[in-house]
């Protein structure tokens, strides 16, 4: 399963809330593949949907970033919209994969939480490819009963009184970036050969820390719900707060060197563009979607905490997101947003002589 595999056992909120009221579409007729991940586009939301537009809703769920990009390379998935990285969106576009977004079709764009900056991030030389639905950050965890001190660093990670305590995620995109902020990168998506380096000496010097890598989020609390780890790299939050309703006392920080951040966006095909798509996604945007959407998955959606509050979603819901983290001052400024790297199959290729002991 992807980082934002569901993991909640119970949510409150809006769970149950309504989609918007729609009129049947005028494009009843259409139908529309998607491409997407677990959590973010349940049967019930797009059964609904389908009812009330009458446009039918095909639906491809993938386990990762690189999965995705090979089905929809290959053709082997030929979706109207998928669902990527801001990091991806260069990938995509020189894959021919992709054309620009036309937000003048999306309206509900307006409940985007100016944070994203997505208008931004998300264009390349001056047209735009892609408008967010969910975000979310990849801190540093740890059990608060072990770890005292150091909290505020990655350098924490390669404190030896952890030696074999500590916890990654098996996945060379994402968890790369973490290791060039703790290495003084000064951009940890775009490294100098000596970047690299000081990454490869980083990795070795981490190895011993490490007594097993996660292979996804189930995996990873598990390994913390048996004291196997007491720190690591975060990669969804909704860890922390699963062990803390087991008892646990793990809690997360972001530290000083930056907080890697992606930002997952719908993407449109050369196919996909075409009223039908722009329904389905400017619908995907509104209050009552994006509530529903939040509450029942613990994800940060793409609404503001005001937004969030108009759509009905619950106090304690919102604890367990980074919502209400957004609009505290300085937030943006620690969080270090994917981008496409400048080499990922350097990265890749170093990531796996870590796990093999061949650095």
């Amino acid at each position: 399963m992807g980082r934002r595999q569901f993991l909640a056992t119970s949510v409150g909120g809006v769970a149950a809330l309504a989609a918007p009221a729609l009129m049947r579409s005028a494009y009843a007729a259409d139908e529309i593949t998607i491409f997407t991940w677990e959590t973010y586009h349940e049967d019930p939301w797009l059964a609904e949907w389908t009812d009330k537009t009458g446009i039918k809703v095909n639906v491809v769920r993938t386990g990762g970033v690189d999965e995705m990009f090979a089905q929809a390379s290959s053709g082997a998935v030929q979706a109207d919209v998928f669902y990527i990285d801001s990091g991806s969106i260069l990938r995509y576009k020189q894959a021919n994969l992709i054309v620009p977004i036309d937000a003048a079709q999306l309206p509900e764009a307006s409940n985007i939480s100016a944070g994203l900056k997505y208008q931004e991030r998300n264009s390349i030389e001056g047209a735009l490819y892609g408008v967010p639905y969910n975000w979310g950050t990849q801190p540093l965890m740890y059990d608060e009963d072990v770890v005292k001190s150091g909290i505020d660093s990655w350098d924490v990670l390669w404190d030896e009184q952890f030696a074999g305590k500590v916890n990654l995620f098996d996945d060379a995109y994402i968890t790369f970036p973490m290791i060039a902020l703790k290495a003084g990168a000064k951009d940890p998506y775009n490294l100098t050969d000596d970047e690299f380096e000081a990454c490869r000496q980083a990795l070795v010097a981490l190895r011993p820390q490490v007594r097993t890598i996660a292979r996804g989020f189930n995996d990873a609390e598990a390994l913390y719900a048996a004291g196997d780890a007491s720190l690591g790299y975060c990669q969804n939050i909704s860890i922390v707060f699963n062990l803390q309703a087991k008892g646990r006392k793990f809690n997360y920080s972001f530290p000083k060197e930056g907080t890697p951040t992606w930002i997952d966006n719908a993407v449109v095909s050369e196919k996909g563009n075409r009223p039908a798509v722009y329904q389905f996604l400017n619908d995907n945007l509104t209050i009552p979607w994006q509530s529903r959407f939040i509450a029942s998955s613990l994800n940060n959606g793409i609404l503001t905490e005001e937004g969030a509050n108009k759509g009905g979603v619950a106090q304690d819901v919102l604890k367990k997101t980074n919502i209400i983290d957004q609009s505290q001052p300085g937030f943006w400024e620690k969080m270090s947003v994917f981008m496409f790297p400048e080499n990922i199959d350097r990265r890749v290729q170093m990531w796996n002589d870590f796990k093999a002991g061949t650095l």
